[in-house]
């Protein structure tokens, strides 16, 4: 079974006894080989363990580990029913900022929850802080954003699972009486490599036996992902740049904040089209590739333009100055109302 995982991540003929990296397989790739792994085992793959593994081979001989007993577990679940005032509004409507940031708080209130740890105390196998990563946030409405005006009722309710042990997956339903919709929302966890924003290492917590967040296989969210960020984003059909601005864009551990990328892009491309104020989301598909730096600059593309009857389909990107390391690629439908 794991030769099978490894042929199908590793596409090809393959040395079973050269190092890893030599491999051409990346930091991604590896999360999701190893969260198909453990799927297969049955059981996380500890730190030490995997830290260990230099070679394919070395991947091979997990499966004569024993997989230690597991106990039964509920579902785990969130649900906030919310009133729709001032605070949570903008330009009219629903603020799409402060729903990522609720969105955002609801999944990771699920994971600390099911791993029975405070955010500040999660930790990889070898004591170092990790930090939670979006990697994709996806989410769709029957309606625009600015269909959820003062005074209406907004019920959010979430469940999560996990592929392996690094990978969190979270599906929040949005029940609204005019503009109902779904969200689904992934991450990984990272820990600081050296001291800047561009060095992030993927990381993993221990996955505790009463964990009640259940084990999934391989889904095409991740599948989609992976694939996506192995593309290289289309030629440009417009570009600018962007200073990152700390009190706003940056979050409490000084990364750029996951709820910022799509803000930013929205501001860029009301530099590209001063009609694009007009509209509102519908629906948005960030993928997430990389941080920045807060001295560094970002460079805006605009990759697709589509505009049709009372709508606009749009793909954009984020990109580091310093590097020109992709850091997003954002699908985003906008609508009249």
């Amino acid at each position: 079974m794991l030769r099978q995982i490894i042929a199908e991540e590793l596409p090809g003929d393959h040395d079973y006894s050269a190092p890893i990296s030599d491999l051409p397989i990346d930091s991604f790739g590896l999360v999701v080989l190893r969260g198909r792994i453990e799927t297969a085992l049955g059981r996380p793959v500890s730190d030490d363990a995997w830290g260990s593994i230099t070679t394919l081979n070395d991947i091979l001989a997990l499966s004569s580990v024993q997989a230690p007993a597991r106990a039964s577990a509920a579902k785990a679940m969130e649900r906030r029913s919310l009133s729709v005032n001032m605070p949570q509004m903008a330009m009219g409507g629903l603020s799409e900022s402060w729903l990522l940031k609720e969105l955002g708080d609801m999944h990771w209130t699920m994971i600390t929850s099911g791993l029975g740890s405070p955010s500040s105390a999660l930790q990889d196998g070898g004591g170092n802080r990790l930090y939670a990563t979006f990697t994709r946030i996806g989410y769709s409405l029957r309606r625009p954003l600015s269909a959820i005006g003062e005074d209406s009722s907004l019920d959010l309710t979430g469940t999560i699972s996990r592929f392996g042990a690094g990978t969190f997956i979270s599906d929040i339903a949005l029940r609204h009486d005019l503009a109902a919709g779904d969200a689904r929302l992934m991450s990984n966890f990272s820990r600081r490599g050296e001291a800047n924003n561009i060095s992030l290492l993927k990381g993993q917590p221990t996955i505790p036996p009463d964990c009640p967040i259940p084990e999934v296989p391989l889904p095409a969210f991740v599948t989609e992902y992976r694939d996506l960020r192995a593309k290289a984003p289309p030629p440009p059909l417009f570009e600018t740049e962007y200073d990152i601005i700390p009190f706003h864009d940056v979050n409490g551990v000084g990364l750029l904040y996951f709820a910022s990328y799509p803000i930013i892009s929205d501001i860029c491309s009301l530099r590209h089209s001063a009609d694009f104020s007009e509209l509102s989301t519908i629906s948005r598909d960030i993928y997430y590739f990389a941080n920045s730096d807060i001295k560094d600059r970002i460079i805006f593309r605009v990759h697709k333009w589509e505009q049709s009857a009372g709508s606009l389909h749009t793909e954009t990107s984020l990109s580091r100055k310093s590097d020109g390391v992709t850091m997003a690629y954002i699908l985003t439908r906008k609508s009249h109302g």
